[in-house]
Protein backbone atom coordinates (compact mmCIF):
# COMPACT_ATOMS: atom_id res chain seq x y z
CA UNK A 1 0.00 0.00 0.00
CA UNK A 2 2.74 2.17 0.74
CA UNK A 3 4.71 1.65 -1.90
CA UNK A 4 1.57 2.08 -4.18
CA UNK A 5 1.31 5.26 -2.59
CA UNK A 6 4.08 6.78 -3.31
CA UNK A 7 4.63 5.59 -6.94
CA UNK A 8 1.13 7.56 -7.14
CA UNK A 9 2.35 10.40 -5.31
CA UNK A 10 5.40 10.45 -6.90
CA UNK A 11 3.27 10.28 -11.11
CA UNK A 12 1.09 13.28 -9.52
CA UNK A 13 4.38 15.34 -8.99
CA UNK A 14 5.58 14.61 -12.36
CA UNK A 15 2.47 15.23 -14.06
CA UNK A 16 2.11 18.50 -11.93
CA UNK A 17 5.56 19.68 -13.03
CA UNK A 18 4.49 18.93 -16.98
CA UNK A 19 2.01 21.03 -16.67
CA UNK A 20 3.70 23.92 -15.47
CA UNK A 21 6.51 23.36 -18.18
CA UNK A 22 4.13 23.29 -21.25
CA UNK A 23 1.33 26.23 -19.49
CA UNK A 24 1.41 29.51 -21.46
CA UNK A 25 2.74 32.58 -19.74
CA UNK A 26 1.11 35.75 -19.91
CA UNK A 27 3.20 39.20 -20.08
CA UNK A 28 1.47 42.72 -20.46
CA UNK A 29 3.49 45.42 -22.52
CA UNK A 30 2.95 49.13 -22.51
CA UNK A 31 4.32 52.02 -24.89
CA UNK A 32 3.80 55.30 -23.61
CA UNK A 33 5.10 58.85 -25.13
CA UNK A 34 5.59 61.03 -22.26
CA UNK A 35 5.93 63.87 -23.78
CA UNK A 36 8.59 65.79 -23.07
CA UNK A 37 9.23 68.44 -20.64
CA UNK A 38 8.39 71.94 -21.57
CA UNK A 39 6.92 75.05 -20.28
CA UNK A 40 5.45 75.80 -23.78
CA UNK A 41 3.03 72.89 -22.97
CA UNK A 42 1.40 75.54 -19.87
CA UNK A 43 -1.63 73.44 -18.20
CA UNK A 44 -0.29 70.98 -19.55
CA UNK A 45 3.68 70.54 -18.81
CA UNK A 46 5.33 67.65 -16.95
CA UNK A 47 5.10 68.87 -13.20
CA UNK A 48 1.30 68.81 -13.68
CA UNK A 49 0.95 65.26 -15.45
CA UNK A 50 3.24 63.34 -13.30
CA UNK A 51 1.69 62.06 -10.71
CA UNK A 52 -1.25 60.97 -12.68
CA UNK A 53 1.33 59.32 -14.91
CA UNK A 54 2.82 57.34 -11.88
CA UNK A 55 -0.87 56.78 -10.85
CA UNK A 56 -1.42 55.49 -14.58
CA UNK A 57 1.23 52.88 -14.73
CA UNK A 58 1.02 51.66 -10.90
CA UNK A 59 -2.81 50.98 -11.94
CA UNK A 60 -2.21 49.43 -15.10
CA UNK A 61 0.45 47.54 -13.38
CA UNK A 62 2.84 46.72 -16.66
CA UNK A 63 5.21 43.78 -16.80
CA UNK A 64 6.81 45.69 -19.02
CA UNK A 65 6.72 49.55 -20.67
CA UNK A 66 8.68 50.97 -23.34
CA UNK A 67 8.62 55.10 -22.79
CA UNK A 68 9.63 57.94 -24.98
CA UNK A 69 10.37 61.25 -24.93
CA UNK A 70 11.82 60.96 -21.52
CA UNK A 71 14.34 63.30 -20.48
CA UNK A 72 16.69 62.44 -17.91
CA UNK A 73 14.78 64.00 -14.57
CA UNK A 74 11.25 62.41 -16.00
CA UNK A 75 13.11 59.30 -16.44
CA UNK A 76 14.59 60.03 -13.02
CA UNK A 77 10.79 60.66 -11.42
CA UNK A 78 9.93 57.16 -12.53
CA UNK A 79 12.31 55.17 -11.45
CA UNK A 80 11.76 56.96 -8.16
CA UNK A 81 8.17 56.56 -8.18
CA UNK A 82 8.02 53.10 -9.38
CA UNK A 83 9.40 50.98 -7.19
CA UNK A 84 8.96 47.68 -8.41
CA UNK A 85 10.20 48.58 -11.71
CA UNK A 86 14.05 48.66 -12.90
CA UNK A 87 15.17 50.44 -16.40
CA UNK A 88 17.73 50.05 -18.86
CA UNK A 89 18.30 53.01 -21.39
CA UNK A 90 20.76 55.64 -22.92
CA UNK A 91 19.88 58.92 -23.94
CA UNK A 92 19.94 59.73 -27.74
CA UNK A 93 21.97 62.09 -27.64
CA UNK A 94 25.10 64.00 -25.10
CA UNK A 95 22.83 67.29 -25.08
CA UNK A 96 21.73 68.03 -21.47
CA UNK A 97 18.95 69.82 -22.87
CA UNK A 98 16.52 67.50 -25.44
CA UNK A 99 18.73 63.91 -24.75
CA UNK A 100 15.57 62.15 -24.90
CA UNK A 101 15.48 58.25 -23.76
CA UNK A 102 13.48 55.56 -24.79
CA UNK A 103 14.00 53.86 -21.80
CA UNK A 104 12.35 50.37 -21.27
CA UNK A 105 11.07 49.74 -17.82
CA UNK A 106 10.39 45.82 -16.19
CA UNK A 107 9.26 44.01 -12.91
CA UNK A 108 12.13 43.47 -11.25
CA UNK A 109 10.23 40.86 -8.95
CA UNK A 110 9.70 39.25 -12.37
CA UNK A 111 12.37 39.66 -14.65
CA UNK A 112 16.06 39.89 -14.41
CA UNK A 113 18.08 41.47 -17.32
CA UNK A 114 20.26 39.19 -19.10
CA UNK A 115 21.72 41.89 -21.59
CA UNK A 116 20.65 45.24 -22.75
CA UNK A 117 21.76 48.14 -24.97
CA UNK A 118 20.98 50.48 -27.36
CA UNK A 119 21.49 51.20 -31.10
CA UNK A 120 20.87 54.39 -33.42
CA UNK A 121 18.38 54.58 -36.10
CA UNK A 122 21.09 55.09 -38.90
CA UNK A 123 23.94 53.57 -41.15
CA UNK A 124 26.34 53.72 -38.28
CA UNK A 125 24.08 52.11 -35.53
CA UNK A 126 26.88 51.31 -32.90
CA UNK A 127 27.71 54.40 -32.49
CA UNK A 128 25.77 57.99 -31.65
CA UNK A 129 25.00 59.39 -34.75
CA UNK A 130 21.83 60.57 -36.94
CA UNK A 131 20.49 58.47 -39.74
CA UNK A 132 19.26 59.32 -43.11
CA UNK A 133 17.15 62.40 -43.74
CA UNK A 134 16.18 62.34 -39.63
CA UNK A 135 15.89 65.35 -38.10
CA UNK A 136 16.86 64.17 -34.68
CA UNK A 137 19.06 61.18 -33.79
CA UNK A 138 16.56 58.54 -33.20
CA UNK A 139 17.50 54.72 -31.06
CA UNK A 140 16.12 51.29 -30.00
CA UNK A 141 16.55 50.22 -26.68
CA UNK A 142 16.44 46.57 -25.91
CA UNK A 143 16.39 44.21 -22.89
CA UNK A 144 16.56 40.28 -22.79
CA UNK A 145 15.07 39.74 -19.69
CA UNK A 146 14.62 36.56 -17.83
CA UNK A 147 11.42 35.33 -15.63
CA UNK A 148 12.65 34.66 -12.25
CA UNK A 149 9.71 31.68 -11.77
CA UNK A 150 10.03 29.77 -15.15
CA UNK A 151 13.59 30.60 -16.47
CA UNK A 152 12.27 31.58 -19.78
CA UNK A 153 13.94 34.87 -21.71
CA UNK A 154 12.16 37.39 -23.64
CA UNK A 155 13.42 40.07 -25.55
CA UNK A 156 11.97 43.83 -25.55
CA UNK A 157 12.60 46.24 -27.96
CA UNK A 158 11.51 50.17 -27.91
CA UNK A 159 12.00 53.23 -29.83
CA UNK A 160 10.44 56.43 -31.53
CA UNK A 161 11.09 56.49 -35.06
CA UNK A 162 11.53 60.50 -36.77
CA UNK A 163 8.52 62.66 -37.48
CA UNK A 164 10.40 64.46 -39.98
CA UNK A 165 12.23 62.05 -42.55
CA UNK A 166 10.32 59.43 -44.47
CA UNK A 167 13.53 57.92 -45.47
CA UNK A 168 14.70 57.08 -41.92
CA UNK A 169 11.53 55.88 -40.83
CA UNK A 170 11.59 53.36 -43.57
CA UNK A 171 15.10 52.17 -43.16
CA UNK A 172 14.80 52.29 -39.37
CA UNK A 173 11.84 49.36 -39.65
CA UNK A 174 14.67 47.35 -41.35
CA UNK A 175 17.23 48.12 -39.49
CA UNK A 176 14.67 47.54 -36.19
CA UNK A 177 13.47 44.34 -37.94
CA UNK A 178 17.12 43.24 -38.61
CA UNK A 179 18.40 43.55 -35.20
CA UNK A 180 15.04 42.06 -33.11
CA UNK A 181 16.12 38.80 -35.36
CA UNK A 182 20.19 39.24 -34.59
CA UNK A 183 19.20 39.35 -30.64
CA UNK A 184 16.80 37.44 -30.74
CA UNK A 185 18.27 34.12 -32.55
CA UNK A 186 15.19 34.06 -34.39
CA UNK A 187 14.02 31.92 -31.03
CA UNK A 188 13.11 34.18 -28.63
CA UNK A 189 9.47 36.23 -27.89
CA UNK A 190 9.74 39.56 -28.93
CA UNK A 191 8.09 42.79 -27.76
CA UNK A 192 8.46 45.90 -29.84
CA UNK A 193 6.84 49.03 -28.38
CA UNK A 194 7.08 52.36 -29.84
CA UNK A 195 5.59 55.75 -31.24
CA UNK A 196 6.73 55.18 -35.22
CA UNK A 197 4.89 58.48 -36.33
CA UNK A 198 3.02 56.15 -39.03
CA UNK A 199 0.39 55.39 -39.20
CA UNK A 200 -0.87 51.19 -39.34
CA UNK A 201 -1.33 51.60 -43.24
CA UNK A 202 2.36 53.05 -43.97
CA UNK A 203 3.84 51.11 -46.33
CA UNK A 204 7.24 51.49 -43.70
CA UNK A 205 6.21 48.63 -41.71
CA UNK A 206 6.27 46.37 -44.65
CA UNK A 207 9.30 45.13 -43.40
CA UNK A 208 8.63 45.45 -39.63
CA UNK A 209 5.08 43.26 -40.18
CA UNK A 210 6.95 40.42 -42.38
CA UNK A 211 8.84 39.59 -38.70
CA UNK A 212 6.41 40.96 -36.16
CA UNK A 213 2.49 40.55 -35.71
CA UNK A 214 0.87 44.00 -35.11
CA UNK A 215 -1.30 43.63 -31.81
CA UNK A 216 -3.52 45.85 -32.51
CA UNK A 217 -5.07 44.09 -35.43
CA UNK A 218 -4.28 40.50 -34.12
CA UNK A 219 -5.54 40.46 -30.84
CA UNK A 220 -8.92 38.50 -30.04
CA UNK A 221 -10.09 41.53 -28.02
CA UNK A 222 -8.61 45.30 -29.33
CA UNK A 223 -9.55 48.77 -30.20
CA UNK A 224 -8.74 51.15 -33.31
CA UNK A 225 -8.62 54.86 -30.90
CA UNK A 226 -5.90 57.42 -32.18
CA UNK A 227 -3.42 57.44 -29.94
CA UNK A 228 -2.44 61.20 -30.31
CA UNK A 229 -4.09 63.41 -29.16
CA UNK A 230 -2.52 66.79 -28.85
CA UNK A 231 -3.71 67.83 -25.32
CA UNK A 232 -7.30 67.14 -27.42
CA UNK A 233 -6.60 69.25 -30.20
CA UNK A 234 -6.41 66.25 -32.32
CA UNK A 235 -8.69 63.55 -30.86
CA UNK A 236 -8.42 59.95 -31.84
CA UNK A 237 -6.85 61.04 -35.61
CA UNK A 238 -3.51 59.53 -35.62
CA UNK A 239 -2.66 55.98 -34.69
CA UNK A 240 0.97 56.23 -34.51
CA UNK A 241 1.61 54.31 -31.20
CA UNK A 242 1.90 50.53 -31.58
CA UNK A 243 2.96 47.63 -30.20
CA UNK A 244 4.16 44.41 -32.24
CA UNK A 245 5.54 40.63 -31.06
CA UNK A 246 7.49 37.98 -32.26
CA UNK A 247 7.16 34.26 -31.07
CA UNK A 248 4.29 35.28 -28.74
CA UNK A 249 0.54 35.88 -29.45
CA UNK A 250 -1.94 39.42 -28.54
CA UNK A 251 -4.90 38.13 -26.46
CA UNK A 252 -5.89 41.70 -25.86
CA UNK A 253 -4.99 45.49 -27.00
CA UNK A 254 -6.28 48.89 -25.37
CA UNK A 255 -5.32 52.45 -25.65
CA UNK A 256 -5.68 53.95 -22.24
CA UNK A 257 -8.20 56.77 -22.34
CA UNK A 258 -8.84 56.75 -18.14
CA UNK A 259 -9.38 59.63 -16.25
CA UNK A 260 -6.27 59.64 -14.10
CA UNK A 261 -7.57 62.84 -12.84
CA UNK A 262 -5.98 65.02 -14.97
CA UNK A 263 -7.21 66.08 -18.83
CA UNK A 264 -4.69 64.37 -20.32
CA UNK A 265 -1.48 62.56 -19.03
CA UNK A 266 0.27 63.31 -22.06
CA UNK A 267 -0.10 63.93 -25.65
CA UNK A 268 -0.36 60.56 -26.77
CA UNK A 269 -2.09 57.76 -25.03
CA UNK A 270 -0.26 55.05 -23.89
CA UNK A 271 -1.06 51.73 -25.90
CA UNK A 272 -0.91 48.30 -23.78
CA UNK A 273 -1.53 44.43 -24.78
CA UNK A 274 -1.47 41.26 -22.87
CA UNK A 275 0.45 38.90 -24.66
CA UNK A 276 0.31 35.20 -24.49
CA UNK A 277 3.82 33.92 -24.62
CA UNK A 278 5.15 30.11 -25.40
Amino acid sequence: MKKAFALALAAASLCLACTRQNSKQEVKVMSFNLRLDTPADGDNRWDNRKAACIDLITDRRPDVLGIQEGLPHQVQFLADNLPGYAWVGTGRDSQSQGNEYSALFYDRARFEPVASGTFWLSETPDSMSRGWDAALNRIVTWARLRDRQSGHELLAMNTHFDHIGPVARRESARLAADRARQLSGDTLPVLLTGDFNAQPTDPLFAPIEAYFQPARTTAATTDSLGTYNGYGQEESTQVIDHIFVRNAQALTFHTVTEDYGVPYVSDHYPVEAQVELP
